[in-house]
Formats: structure tokens, sequence, C-alpha cells
């Protein structure tokens, strides 16, 4: 099935499900709401360009293909700064990030053993040293020990489902990354309307609350996005993520000054079993 035959084939399911999620009007106050408000904040919350990371852990990152694929992996159901920060103190620790060698070197229980030395890298150390010692084998043996060979001369939906078939990447986490491929890491990545906004946590409460959702569906939340703004979805995940984070709460939101207020329903009920 083609590209545009599955976004039809989505669009059904969608408008099947839910309705029209929202009118004209409230995508356009949206879209134009939201789209300021990125300029603000973008360069502050970038992962590998902001001020979320220390300067030598962002520029491993950025310098290291393979470490964007292991910080990718870990960021889950931790902090940002915990997950992306992971590659170089790993790296310190084996003092080595030449993946034949660390694979032939150490076994997963190693790696975890590794990563859960205190202070730990990550609160899931067992997942983790599987999810990287798998993500490992697999550069290798795929993409001759280098990750750029996953996204070069290649399109959008192409890289979002080369990354899901790594252990640990979910749709979530490989729209996340494609999206800091082109903004964070400046690859050229020309079809951006199928790069979608990432299904977090704080970017659905923030969907369900202010009415651009009815549902915490993926496929709703994330047809609402490419209708909030069709060019390129992934560039809102930013901008909501951090609404979610720093006003739309999951207790006691600061709802007076959120950037969407006046365009919010306040649907609170519809997030009080939501979960990461």
């Amino acid at each position: 099935m083609g590209i545009n035959n599955k976004r039809r084939y989505r669009n059904k399911k969608i408008n099947k499900i839910s309705g029209d999620i929202m009118d004209d009007s409230k995508v356009l106050a949206v879209s134009k709401a939201i789209l300021e408000y990125l300029k603000e904040i973008e360069n502050e919350n970038s992962i590998l360009n902001g001020n979320l990371l220390l300067d030598e852990e962002k520029e491993f990152v950025k310098k290291n293909m393979n470490a964007f694929i292991i910080g990718l992996i870990a960021d889950q159901s931790v902090k940002v700064e915990i997950a992306w920060s992971l590659p170089y103190k790993l790296y310190k620790r084996l003092n080595t990030f030449d993946f034949k060698e660390i694979v032939q070197k150490y076994t997963i229980e190693e790696i975890e053993e590794i990563i859960k030395t205190k202070p730990a890298l990550h609160r899931y150390p067992s997942r983790m040293a599987l999810y990287i010692y798998c993500a490992m084998n697999d550069i290798i043996k795929k993409y001759n020990g280098d990750a750029n060979n996953i996204w070069l001369n290649r399109k959008a939906d192409e890289i979002v489902r080369l990354l899901e078939e790594f252990k640990g990447i979910s749709h979530k986490k490989a729209s996340l990354g494609t999206m800091l491929l082109i903004r964070d890491l400046g690859i050229n990545i020309c079809d951006k309307q199928n790069v979608d906004i990432a299904y977090d946590v704080h970017i659905r409460r923030t969907f369900l609350r202010i009415g651009l959702a009815q549902n915490d569906i993926q496929d709703e939340i994330l047809e609402s996005a490419r209708k909030i703004y069709p060019e390129y979805p992934g560039k809102l995940t930013t901008a909501f993520w951090t609404i979610g984070r720093d006003y739309c709460r999951p207790t006691d939101p600061t709802c007076l000054i959120c950037p969407l207020s006046q365009l919010c329903e306040k649907n609170f009920e519809k997030t009080k079993n939501i979960k990461s």
C-alpha cells in the first residue's frame, strides 16, 4: 500500500473513531499559537543544541551517530537529560564506544552491571543492556558499523521504519529520532510531512485537555497533529512536549500562564488515568 493510500486509510479510521477532531477555526488558531511558542523555546529545549546536556555529552552524540541511536533507545521512562547523557557516560565507563570491541568483550549481563553501577545510568538497567547490546549487533551487521547508513539518502517514512526495527524503539521514538536528525543534526530529509509528532505522555495529556483529540489513541493524536501542521507534524513535538512538562502537568497545572490557555477546553477528566 503506497504512502498516500495508507494516509487515506488512516484518515477514514480516525473519522470513524472520533468524528471530526477539530473544526477549521480551532486548527488555525492552535497552529498559529503553537508555532509562535515554538519560536520562543525551540533552541532552549533542543536536546542536542540546547542547555539540557553538558557540552561534552552533546558533542559526543552529535559527532557519533552510533551514540545517537543509543541515546534514542535510552529515552524511555527517564528524563531527557538522563537518557541522552547515557551514551557519553557509558563510553567513559567502557573506555571505548567501538561496537565491535564492546560486543566481543562484554556480555549483556556485564553491560547491565556497568549501567546499574552507582550512580546508575538508567532506571531500567536490564532492559537497556539488552536493547543496547542488540542495537550494537544490528548496526554492525546491517549498517556496516555506522548508524549514518540508516538514514543516508532515505526518505522519512523509510527512516522511521528502519528505526522501529531496533529493540526498544517504538513509533513514538522513531518519529522523535527522525525529527532530531532534521532539527538538531541538520540531516536533509525531503518528505517531512511523513514525520509524525511523538506519541509522548506529555503530548497526549496536552492534546486531550485542550480538545485536540477525544481519545488517548495514537492514530487519533497523530492525525490531529497532521491537521495542525501538515507540512511537518513532527516539528510540533518540542512545543507540545514543553507545554505538557512545564504547564499542563499531571497535577497542579499552571493554566493561567500556559501559552495555549485561551484555546484549551480543560478536559481534566480525560487525563486522570493516562500512563506513560
